[in-house]
Protein backbone atom coordinates (compact mmCIF):
# COMPACT_ATOMS: atom_id res chain seq x y z
CA UNK A 1 0.00 0.00 0.00
CA UNK A 2 1.11 3.41 -0.86
CA UNK A 3 -0.37 5.55 2.13
CA UNK A 4 -3.37 4.12 3.71
CA UNK A 5 -4.21 7.36 5.28
CA UNK A 6 -3.93 9.02 1.58
CA UNK A 7 -6.66 6.44 0.17
CA UNK A 8 -8.81 6.57 3.26
CA UNK A 9 -9.17 10.37 2.26
CA UNK A 10 -9.70 9.53 -1.18
CA UNK A 11 -12.22 7.34 -0.23
CA UNK A 12 -14.24 9.51 1.49
CA UNK A 13 -13.95 11.76 -1.08
CA UNK A 14 -15.16 9.67 -4.14
CA UNK A 15 -18.09 10.48 -6.44
CA UNK A 16 -18.17 6.83 -7.44
CA UNK A 17 -18.30 5.50 -4.09
CA UNK A 18 -21.30 7.69 -3.27
CA UNK A 19 -22.99 6.58 -5.86
CA UNK A 20 -22.12 2.70 -5.22
CA UNK A 21 -23.58 3.18 -1.14
CA UNK A 22 -26.35 5.14 -2.52
CA UNK A 23 -27.60 3.22 -5.24
CA UNK A 24 -26.42 -0.59 -3.90
CA UNK A 25 -25.85 -2.49 -7.16
CA UNK A 26 -25.84 -6.30 -6.32
CA UNK A 27 -22.49 -7.50 -7.09
CA UNK A 28 -21.59 -11.35 -6.90
CA UNK A 29 -19.02 -12.78 -4.20
CA UNK A 30 -18.07 -9.65 -2.24
CA UNK A 31 -16.45 -10.78 0.99
CA UNK A 32 -16.34 -7.06 2.97
CA UNK A 33 -12.86 -7.57 3.35
CA UNK A 34 -11.42 -4.05 3.70
CA UNK A 35 -8.20 -2.57 1.76
CA UNK A 36 -5.11 -4.93 2.67
CA UNK A 37 -7.10 -7.38 4.18
CA UNK A 38 -7.70 -11.06 2.96
CA UNK A 39 -10.68 -13.16 2.51
CA UNK A 40 -10.68 -16.76 1.51
CA UNK A 41 -12.08 -17.89 -1.69
CA UNK A 42 -12.17 -21.68 -0.82
CA UNK A 43 -9.48 -24.52 -1.24
CA UNK A 44 -6.07 -22.66 -0.94
CA UNK A 45 -6.56 -19.81 -2.88
CA UNK A 46 -6.46 -16.49 -0.97
CA UNK A 47 -8.33 -13.17 -2.41
CA UNK A 48 -6.89 -9.54 -0.99
CA UNK A 49 -8.11 -5.87 -1.89
CA UNK A 50 -5.07 -3.39 -1.91
CA UNK A 51 -7.46 -0.04 -2.59
CA UNK A 52 -5.91 2.15 -4.88
CA UNK A 53 -1.76 2.12 -4.92
CA UNK A 54 0.75 3.23 -7.59
CA UNK A 55 1.63 0.65 -10.46
CA UNK A 56 4.97 0.14 -9.16
CA UNK A 57 3.16 -1.35 -6.08
CA UNK A 58 0.96 -3.32 -7.87
CA UNK A 59 4.50 -5.02 -9.60
CA UNK A 60 5.65 -5.23 -5.57
CA UNK A 61 2.21 -6.95 -4.84
CA UNK A 62 2.60 -9.48 -7.47
CA UNK A 63 5.73 -10.03 -6.93
CA UNK A 64 5.42 -11.00 -3.21
CA UNK A 65 2.06 -12.80 -4.28
CA UNK A 66 4.17 -15.12 -6.84
CA UNK A 67 6.89 -16.11 -4.10
CA UNK A 68 4.38 -17.27 -2.13
CA UNK A 69 2.26 -19.51 -4.90
CA UNK A 70 6.13 -20.64 -6.06
CA UNK A 71 6.59 -21.78 -2.17
CA UNK A 72 3.36 -23.84 -2.12
CA UNK A 73 1.70 -21.65 0.95
CA UNK A 74 -1.01 -21.05 -1.73
CA UNK A 75 -2.08 -22.40 -4.43
CA UNK A 76 -3.32 -19.34 -6.01
CA UNK A 77 -3.39 -15.57 -4.70
CA UNK A 78 -5.85 -12.74 -6.11
CA UNK A 79 -4.66 -9.36 -5.95
CA UNK A 80 -7.88 -6.93 -6.26
CA UNK A 81 -7.03 -3.57 -6.68
CA UNK A 82 -6.89 0.07 -8.68
CA UNK A 83 -4.14 2.06 -9.86
CA UNK A 84 -3.18 5.84 -10.49
CA UNK A 85 -2.89 6.33 -14.02
CA UNK A 86 -0.68 4.68 -16.04
CA UNK A 87 -0.20 3.37 -19.47
CA UNK A 88 1.52 -0.16 -19.95
CA UNK A 89 3.43 -1.57 -22.64
CA UNK A 90 2.99 -5.06 -23.62
CA UNK A 91 6.00 -6.83 -24.56
CA UNK A 92 4.55 -7.25 -28.41
CA UNK A 93 3.92 -3.05 -28.10
CA UNK A 94 5.31 -0.91 -31.27
CA UNK A 95 6.67 2.69 -30.93
CA UNK A 96 3.67 4.07 -32.79
CA UNK A 97 1.09 2.76 -30.52
CA UNK A 98 1.85 5.50 -27.98
CA UNK A 99 0.64 8.72 -29.76
CA UNK A 100 1.80 10.80 -27.08
CA UNK A 101 5.54 11.15 -25.46
CA UNK A 102 6.38 9.99 -22.27
CA UNK A 103 7.82 13.66 -21.14
CA UNK A 104 4.49 15.06 -22.49
CA UNK A 105 2.70 12.22 -20.45
CA UNK A 106 4.28 12.53 -17.35
CA UNK A 107 2.97 16.23 -17.51
CA UNK A 108 -0.21 14.83 -18.19
CA UNK A 109 0.11 12.88 -14.78
CA UNK A 110 0.06 9.40 -16.63
CA UNK A 111 3.12 6.95 -15.93
CA UNK A 112 4.37 4.67 -18.33
CA UNK A 113 5.67 1.13 -17.77
CA UNK A 114 6.97 -1.67 -19.89
CA UNK A 115 5.63 -4.89 -18.60
CA UNK A 116 6.34 -8.67 -19.28
CA UNK A 117 2.66 -9.41 -20.18
CA UNK A 118 1.79 -10.18 -23.85
CA UNK A 119 -0.02 -7.84 -25.95
CA UNK A 120 0.41 -4.17 -26.53
CA UNK A 121 -0.74 -0.85 -25.03
CA UNK A 122 -3.43 -0.24 -22.15
CA UNK A 123 -4.59 2.53 -19.71
CA UNK A 124 -5.39 2.03 -15.67
CA UNK A 125 -7.32 4.76 -14.07
CA UNK A 126 -8.48 5.39 -10.09
CA UNK A 127 -12.03 4.79 -11.41
CA UNK A 128 -11.16 1.21 -12.94
CA UNK A 129 -11.45 -2.02 -11.29
CA UNK A 130 -7.95 -4.22 -11.53
CA UNK A 131 -7.79 -8.05 -11.01
CA UNK A 132 -4.19 -9.78 -10.82
CA UNK A 133 -4.76 -13.35 -10.10
CA UNK A 134 -1.60 -14.97 -9.23
CA UNK A 135 -2.29 -18.70 -9.94
CA UNK A 136 0.08 -22.26 -9.96
CA UNK A 137 -2.09 -23.80 -13.24
CA UNK A 138 0.27 -26.97 -12.74
CA UNK A 139 -1.18 -27.53 -9.50
CA UNK A 140 -4.49 -26.19 -10.37
CA UNK A 141 -4.31 -28.72 -13.66
CA UNK A 142 -5.98 -25.62 -15.95
CA UNK A 143 -5.04 -24.24 -19.06
CA UNK A 144 -4.66 -21.21 -20.34
CA UNK A 145 -7.32 -21.32 -22.54
CA UNK A 146 -9.91 -22.33 -19.33
CA UNK A 147 -8.88 -19.78 -17.43
CA UNK A 148 -9.27 -17.31 -20.07
CA UNK A 149 -13.29 -18.85 -20.64
CA UNK A 150 -13.53 -18.50 -16.41
CA UNK A 151 -12.15 -15.31 -16.50
CA UNK A 152 -14.67 -13.87 -19.08
CA UNK A 153 -17.72 -15.59 -17.53
CA UNK A 154 -16.68 -13.82 -14.21
CA UNK A 155 -16.31 -10.37 -15.79
CA UNK A 156 -19.52 -10.53 -17.81
CA UNK A 157 -21.66 -11.91 -14.42
CA UNK A 158 -19.82 -8.93 -12.65
CA UNK A 159 -20.62 -6.70 -15.24
CA UNK A 160 -24.70 -7.91 -15.41
CA UNK A 161 -24.54 -7.07 -11.70
CA UNK A 162 -23.64 -3.32 -12.31
CA UNK A 163 -26.44 -3.31 -15.25
CA UNK A 164 -24.53 -3.83 -18.69
CA UNK A 165 -25.16 -6.43 -20.44
CA UNK A 166 -22.01 -7.42 -22.66
CA UNK A 167 -20.19 -10.15 -24.87
CA UNK A 168 -17.04 -12.21 -24.08
CA UNK A 169 -14.83 -12.18 -27.34
CA UNK A 170 -12.62 -14.98 -27.28
CA UNK A 171 -10.01 -13.96 -30.23
CA UNK A 172 -9.60 -10.77 -28.61
CA UNK A 173 -9.59 -11.24 -24.95
CA UNK A 174 -12.52 -9.04 -23.43
CA UNK A 175 -16.14 -7.62 -23.32
CA UNK A 176 -17.71 -5.54 -25.34
CA UNK A 177 -20.73 -3.45 -25.95
CA UNK A 178 -21.76 -2.64 -29.29
CA UNK A 179 -18.15 -2.83 -29.91
CA UNK A 180 -17.11 -0.69 -27.40
CA UNK A 181 -14.26 -2.38 -24.77
CA UNK A 182 -15.38 -2.14 -21.30
CA UNK A 183 -13.03 -5.13 -20.04
CA UNK A 184 -9.74 -5.93 -21.19
CA UNK A 185 -7.47 -9.00 -20.43
CA UNK A 186 -4.00 -9.85 -20.18
CA UNK A 187 -1.67 -12.31 -18.44
CA UNK A 188 1.64 -13.58 -18.20
CA UNK A 189 2.37 -17.21 -17.47
CA UNK A 190 5.84 -18.20 -16.64
CA UNK A 191 6.85 -21.74 -15.64
CA UNK A 192 2.93 -22.43 -15.17
CA UNK A 193 2.24 -19.62 -12.72
CA UNK A 194 0.23 -16.27 -14.10
CA UNK A 195 0.26 -12.73 -13.22
CA UNK A 196 -0.92 -9.28 -14.71
CA UNK A 197 -4.96 -10.32 -15.25
CA UNK A 198 -7.91 -8.10 -16.29
CA UNK A 199 -9.16 -4.99 -15.85
CA UNK A 200 -12.95 -3.09 -15.96
CA UNK A 201 -13.56 0.37 -16.87
CA UNK A 202 -16.09 2.11 -14.56
CA UNK A 203 -15.95 5.60 -14.98
CA UNK A 204 -16.64 7.17 -17.88
CA UNK A 205 -12.97 9.41 -17.77
CA UNK A 206 -11.56 7.35 -20.68
CA UNK A 207 -9.11 10.39 -21.96
CA UNK A 208 -6.16 8.18 -20.99
CA UNK A 209 -7.04 5.73 -24.07
CA UNK A 210 -6.87 8.61 -26.82
CA UNK A 211 -3.37 8.46 -26.20
CA UNK A 212 -2.33 4.95 -27.39
CA UNK A 213 -3.70 2.50 -29.76
CA UNK A 214 -5.66 -0.23 -27.04
CA UNK A 215 -4.16 -3.92 -27.06
CA UNK A 216 -2.68 -3.04 -30.47
CA UNK A 217 -6.17 -1.50 -32.18
CA UNK A 218 -6.12 1.78 -33.41
CA UNK A 219 -9.22 3.58 -32.97
CA UNK A 220 -10.95 0.71 -30.81
CA UNK A 221 -13.68 2.32 -29.23
CA UNK A 222 -13.86 2.22 -25.26
CA UNK A 223 -16.39 1.88 -23.45
CA UNK A 224 -17.27 2.32 -19.46
CA UNK A 225 -20.01 1.31 -16.90
CA UNK A 226 -20.27 4.62 -16.19
CA UNK A 227 -21.01 6.09 -19.62
CA UNK A 228 -23.27 3.62 -20.29
CA UNK A 229 -25.69 3.32 -17.39
CA UNK A 230 -24.96 6.76 -15.90
CA UNK A 231 -23.52 5.45 -12.71
CA UNK A 232 -19.78 4.91 -11.88
CA UNK A 233 -20.30 1.86 -9.12
CA UNK A 234 -17.45 1.70 -6.41
CA UNK A 235 -13.98 0.50 -7.82
CA UNK A 236 -12.85 -1.35 -4.84
CA UNK A 237 -16.56 -3.45 -4.48
CA UNK A 238 -16.28 -4.35 -8.12
CA UNK A 239 -12.77 -4.96 -8.33
CA UNK A 240 -13.40 -7.25 -4.49
CA UNK A 241 -16.30 -8.98 -6.13
CA UNK A 242 -14.31 -9.68 -9.77
CA UNK A 243 -11.51 -11.14 -7.84
CA UNK A 244 -13.79 -13.40 -5.99
CA UNK A 245 -16.00 -14.47 -9.12
CA UNK A 246 -12.74 -16.02 -10.85
CA UNK A 247 -11.26 -17.34 -7.21
CA UNK A 248 -14.71 -19.12 -7.33
CA UNK A 249 -14.89 -20.46 -10.60
CA UNK A 250 -10.86 -21.38 -10.51
CA UNK A 251 -11.75 -23.40 -7.43
CA UNK A 252 -14.85 -25.04 -8.92
CA UNK A 253 -13.03 -26.22 -11.80
CA UNK A 254 -9.86 -27.32 -10.26
CA UNK A 255 -8.87 -30.39 -12.37
CA UNK A 256 -11.44 -30.24 -15.28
Amino acid sequence: MDDPEAWRAQAATCACRRRYESDGPVLPGACGAGPGEACEAGVDIEVMSLGLVSFRAGLVGQAEAAARVREGERVGILLALRHHPVITLGRRAAPEELHVGPVALQSLGVDVYPVDRGGGATYHYPEQAVVYPILDLRRLRMSVPRLLQLTGDAVLEVLRGVGVEAEWDPERPGAYVDGAKVASVGYHLSKELTTHGVAVNLGRDLRGFDYIDPCKVRDQAIGSVEGLTGTCPDPDAVALALANAIAVRVAGSRGR
